[in-house]
């Protein structure tokens, strides 16, 4: 299926690009001066293909500065939320104070198990 999706893709941008180039009803014209000649397709070809290359490069231009600018923002934004839970932890600091000590009290106990557990442990 890719390899006929391909075969497809190039054969009908080969008819087109043969349309253009036998193309005889093209007219251009540049500072009011019609050109034609043998060449005409070709100069409607390079300066079509021109604007579409310039209009890339704007698009992927405005992608890259659209980037950085939210990457900017979203990096700014972290950091306010980190100072808020700074500071909600500072501001919650007095009322957590009673929690903290049967925290205190119990890390205390399972500390001094792990220490007695060690040394039964070296004394074998």
């Amino acid at each position: 299926m890719k390899k006929l999706l391909t075969f497809a893709l190039i054969l009908m941008l080969a008819c087109l690009f043969l349309d253009k180039i036998g193309a005889t009803d093209m007219h251009m014209q540049l500072d009011g001066d019609e050109i034609d000649g043998p060449l005409e397709w070709l100069f409607g070809l390079v300066f079509a293909g021109g604007g579409l290359l310039i209009a890339a490069l704007a698009l992927v231009f405005a992608a890259v500065v659209t980037g950085v600018i939210l990457a900017g923002v979203g990096m700014v934004l972290v950091v306010v939320v980190a100072c808020c839970v700074v500071l909600a932890l500072a501001l919650s600091t007095p009322v957590l104070l009673p929690l903290l000590i049967p925290v205190a009290i119990v890390w205390l106990l399972v500390s001094r198990n792990r220490r007695q557990s060690r040394a039964q442990q070296q004394s074998l």
